[in-house]
Formats: C-alpha cells, sequence, structure tokens
C-alpha cells in the first residue's frame, strides 16, 4: 500500500468510458491507494458506471483506502457539454479518456462489413473517430478545467495526441501502448532498468524485422526484443486491458500525488508514438536512452506510424498508407494526408459508411 501522509489534500479524477479498459483502469485504481481521492466516473451507461463504481469503491475500503468513486451518466448527444459541467463542478485534478465512438470490442460483439473493412485497413480507418471524440473532450477540459488540470487520452494516443496538441487543447499524455509493451518487459527485467522507444504497431510483431520496437537494459540496446515481447504477442488482447489498466492507474495515482517517478507513456506533450518519460512535480519529461536525441526519436515514431497505417507527425498532420487507403477505395476515397482540423469531417464522412456496412450485417442476420 501507498504511504501517504495523514493531512494529504483530497485529489479529483474524471474517467469518461465504461468499456473494459476504463473498468480495469478503475479496479487496480482502487487497489493501488491513490490517497484521499474522488474518482468521477462517467460514460454513457449509468448502470454499468454504477456497478464499477461500487465494486471499485468496496474494494478500496476492504484495503482501507481513501479513494471512493461516484458515477455519473455522460449525454451521448452532448459529451462535451456533459464532461465540461462535471468537470468544473468536482474541480477535476485529472481526467483521464478511456471512451471513442469506435470500440476496438466491435470486432468480437458484433461483427460486420465495418469490421472486416478495419480488419483489412488497419486501426488507421478508426483513427478519425477516436481523434474526433477525444477533441470534443478535450475541448470541454480547457473550457472547464482549471490551470492545472491533467487530460489524459487513452484512444490510440500514438497516433491522436499529436491532434488534440495541434487543435490547442490538453493533452498531458496517453495511457497504454508503450505502457503495455514496457510493462510485457519488466516481467523479466527491473522496470528502471529499461528504457523503451516503441508504438502501438509494436502490441503485435512487425511484419519486417527492422521495424522492431527498440529496446534499452541498463544503457545498452538488447539485440532480442521480439523473443522478450513473444509472452505478450501470443496473449489475448482483451485480456491484456487488465495489464494496461493496471499501468493506467499507476499512471494516475502518481501524477496526482506528484510522486517522481520513471515510466513509459505514449503520446507525452502531444508527440507521436511512445516514449521512457520522467514524471516530476506535475511535469513530464523525455527520458530518452542513451545516444538518441528527440529527432532521431520521432523519425523512429514516423516510420513505425506508416507500418501501423497513419502516420501523425509533431504538428499534427496525418498521412494514410497505400495500404489504407487500397482497403477503403471501395466505400470511400481517402485522402494521403489530412490536417488537424479536418479530422472531424472525415469522420464524418466515414459515419455513414461504417454504418451501411453494419446495417448490411443486421439485415443478413434476420
Amino acid at each position: 500500500m501507498t504511504v501517504v501522509p495523514p493531512d494529504a489534500p483530497l485529489r479529483t479524477a474524471v474517467v469518461i468510458g465504461s468499456g473494459a479498459l476504463a473498468r480495469s483502469t478503475v479496479y487496480a485504481l482502487a487497489d493501488t491507494d491513490p490517497g484521499p481521492t474522488a474518482v468521477h466516473l462517467v460514460a454513457r451507461s449509468l448502470d454499468r458506471l454504477s456497478t464499477m463504481a461500487h465494486v471499485a469503491t468496496c474494494r478500496a475500503a476492504l484495503l482501507g483506502s481513501a479513494v471512493r468513486f461516484t458515477a455519473h451518466r455522460l449525454d451521448a448527444d452532448r459529451p462535451g457539454e456533459t464532461l465540461a459541467a462535471l468537470v468544473g463542478a468536482v474541480g477535476a485534478d485529472l481526467v483521464l479518456n478511456c471512451a471513442s465512438t469506435h470500440s476496438p470490442s466491435e470486432v468480437h460483439e458484433r461483427p460486420s462489413g465495418w469490421t472486416e473493412l478495419v480488419r483489412a485497413g488497419g486501426i488507421a480507418l478508426a483513427f478519425p473517430f477516436h481523434a474526433s471524440f477525444a477533441a470534443r473532450l478535450s475541448d470541454a477540459v480547457a473550457r472547464a478545467g482549471g490551470p492545472g488540470t491533467l487530460f489524459l487520452n487513452a484512444a490510440l494516443p500514438d497516433a491522436v495526441n499529436p491532434v488534440l496538441a495541434a487543435l490547442g487543447g490538453p493533452i498531458h499524455c496517453g495511457v497504454g501502448n508503450i505502457a503495455t509493451v514496457a510493462a510485457s518487459l519488466a516481467g523479466a527485467t527491473a522496470p528502471e532498468r529499461l528504457r523503451v522507444l516503441g508504438h502501438h504497431h509494436h502490441l503485435s510483431t512487425p511484419e519486417h524485422p527492422q521495424d522492431e520496437a527498440r529496446v534499452w537494459i541498463d544503457g545498452a540496446e538488447a539485440t532480442d526484443v521480439t523473443e522478450r515481447l513473444a509472452p505478450m504477442r501470443a496473449c489475448d488482447r482483451r485480456m491484456l486491458h487488465a495489464l494496461t489498466g493496471h499501468t493506467a492507474a499507476l499512471l494516475v495515482r502518481d501524477l496526482l500525488r506528484e510522486r517522481a517517478v520513471s515510466t513509459h507513456v505514449p503520446g507525452p506533450l502531444g508527440l507521436p508514438g511512445g516514449y521512457p518519460v520522467r514524471l516530476a512535480d506535475g511535469r513530464i519529461t523525455l527520458d530518452l536512452p542513451p545516444g538518441v536525441d528527440e529527432a532521431a526519436a520521432l523519425d523512429l515514431q514516423a516510420r513505425w506510424g506508416r507500418r501501423d497505417g497513419v502516420a501523425v507527425d509533431r504538428h499534427g498532420y496525418a498521412e494514410f498508407s497505400d495500404r489504407v487507403r487500397e482497403a477503403a477505395e471501395r466505400h470511400l476515397k481517402l485522402p494521403r494526408t489530412v490536417a488537424p482540423d479536418q479530422v472531424a469531417d472525415l469522420a464524418a464522412e466515414l459515419e455513414p459508411v461504417r454504418a451501411r456496412l453494419r446495417m448490411a450485417a443486421a439485415c443478413r442476420g434476420r
């Protein structure tokens, strides 16, 4: 259990979403004892959230932890307004987004022509949905949060966070992806010995060996990264939410308590991809491995982003790969490059394509 001073001030966090990642994060946060903390859960499904809040509060109480959880309904038609009202009312210190208008679980729960298209084209086809929804939430935090309110995004942060930064919204960092990769490596190597540069692309084995993640242990670069990551990549992706949620909860705890720690996060300060970072006094800075400067790290992230189907630069401009554009061309002509302020329009263009492909599957099932 974390040792928290008895006079520690009450901190307030808001977690958006009720899916597998949000649930894993909330339960892990209940178990990691962040000290006196009020956690407000917000999503469309109030029934599901109420259960999450009850279970998490009971888990925390059983551990003697002073963290409590409260559920709130998110108006699906006015998500930004709902969030802004909540953030302002509770004086949130930190807001974590685990929600999106594209759900990764759809491929298992509601397979359709749309999920087949995403499977063929890759996660890049979901990028506009992730980015446009996260941008609305980031804007809400900008309007209602205080000067020190931190906004964290879990929806494809490697690509989305640079868009949020370019649009002028607050974005501290993301959760998941590189954090999950680094945590998987930490199962055999002490976390403080690791420096990892990676991307969402590295949750799976790269097609080309030269595109593997880069790992340093005690300052020396490892040459057996693929072998080290094999156990993680053999896992059912849905079951990895338990690990990802735990890394997210530790990050939230450390940020709320302004602890000085070294860790790994995707999209820190709106940069593309994932990096080792240093947290201290509520600030986040890159903690790059020896011999790698920021420009070299960004070059790596651009290459890995192209392999993932969409490379987003530090200014929020997204470039779709040929594979993605070819997969979509029967339904929509994807532009090669999309500016940050065009992402919401692209999501709107994709929406009728998604609806039509979903409807076809529903009609076949009748």
